[in-house]
């Protein structure tokens, strides 16, 4: 591979795609906030940076994985930022779930130094991330996303060019809206269906094959039923993505009723402690409420 590619956020998902694309013969330099993520980053075969901009000196492409936005802007903008060093003609490319101002404001201040952009959040979780099987959304110059193109295809099965900058991460947060949601009312549902007299697995089974069904339903109910609420995409990270959706709704004076109620179950969610494990664990949230648990196990199971 000729392409030099910085990395800055080697979390679950950064670190994931980091290693993945060392696996393909890529040259990964990486730079994380955290040195134990960063140190589990160099065991995949990742260079060690001492920050953003070490990891985009010299890089063709430097991609970055963050928390929000704020991360975001320091990491690009900051004086020991991506800008400081990145050569021109390189690409910068976010895969975080930001607000698209966000990145336009990067994307202004980067081509003032003859750099391009493409925002290109993801759709998947770690292991898609660590298989190749992400799903990206791109916004950008077409021919830019064309440069990029083989890296994100190493990364992805899908890749979906949007439109122009900032309307990928309008797509994203859409898309989380509609899958914080799914998963709210899967788990009101299914704790009623329980309290009712409903055995869990039994009423997983038939749900999953009915209308009422969805991707996140089939995704991450079988570990609700486990007991399992280890984070695969956090309670915290759906309440940054739900506050990011709401605030674009408030700028545009679009009412959001359905997403107001579905927030306030996560922050209810957060409230209760509940903050670091999985999004499904607004499950015990209603569980507690109601009094019962969505526990099973696999059909044949003794």
């Amino acid at each position: 591979m000729t392409e030099k590619i910085g990395f800055i956020g080697l979390g679950a998902m950064g670190g994931a795609m980091a290693a993945h694309l060392v696996r393909r013969g890529y040259a990964v330099t990486g730079y994380d906030i955290s040195p134990e993520r960063t140190a589990v980053a160099a065991r995949a075969g990742v260079q060690r940076a001492v920050s953003p901009a070490e990891a985009a000196q010299g890089a063709d492409v430097v991609m970055s994985s963050l928390p929000h936005p704020a991360a975001v802007r320091a990491t690009y903008l900051g004086p020991d930022g991506v800008m400081s060093r990145a050569r021109p003609g390189a690409v910068l490319v976010d895969l975080s779930t930001i607000d698209p101002d966000t990145w336009k404001e990067v994307a202004r201040a980067a081509t003032a130094q003859k750099l391009q952009c493409l925002d290109a959040p993801v759709s998947g979780g770690p292991a898609e991330a660590g298989s190749g099987k992400l799903v990206f959304l791109v916004g950008g110059e077409a021919a830019v996303l064309e440069r990029c193109r083989p890296i994100l295809a190493t990364l992805g099965t899908e890749i979906h060019h949007v439109g122009p900058l900032g309307t990928a991460q309008v797509v994203k947060l859409v898309n989380n809206v509609m899958s914080m949601g799914n998963v709210a009312v899967a788990a009101e549902a299914m704790v009623l269906g329980v309290k009712a007299g409903m055995d869990p697995q039994r009423l997983f089974e038939i749900l999953s094959t009915s209308g009422g069904r969805s991707h996140h339903f089939l995704k991450r109910f079988p570990n609700v039923l486990a007991g399992d609420f280890a984070s695969r995409f956090s309670i915290a990270l759906s309440r940054k993505d739900l506050g990011l959706a709401a605030r674009l709704a408030e700028s545009l004076g679009v009412p959001m009723l359905t997403l107001s109620v579905v927030r306030q179950v996560y922050e209810a969610a957060a409230a209760s402690g509940l903050d670091g494990q999985d999004m499904a664990a607004v499950t015990a949230l209603f569980e507690r409420w109601a009094g019962v648990q969505v526990r099973g196990k696999p059909s044949g199971s003794e």
